[in-house]
């Protein structure tokens, strides 16, 4: 995650930055700071985040893995063994 405003948005060596990483600060209200013991007005950043079940990751990779050997290998029938995409000889 990144916070705007930051001055090295910009400037990321890595190209990690994306819209979609970005949030902004926002502040701990009077109620959030009662209810988590912190103190009222402190920087905050809220953001929901979603887990998968190891299910769905799987199929996920599995199926982005098969895509990137269809592209890599047009043509060539490609399988998956223990979840590596091989080439499929039969």
């Amino acid at each position: 995650m990144y916070v705007r405003p930051d001055p090295y948005l910009t400037s990321d060596a890595v190209f990690g930055v994306k819209d979609s990483l970005i949030e902004s600060l926002g502040k701990v209200s009077s109620q959030e700071a009662k209810e988590y013991g912190v103190e009222e007005g402190t920087a905050l950043i809220t953001r929901d985040f979603v887990l998968v079940s190891n299910e769905e990751t799987e199929k996920l990779r599995d199926s982005n893995a098969l895509k990137a050997m269809a592209i890599l290998f047009p043509g060539k029938k490609t399988k998956l063994l223990d979840h590596l995409p091989v080439p499929d000889l039969d």
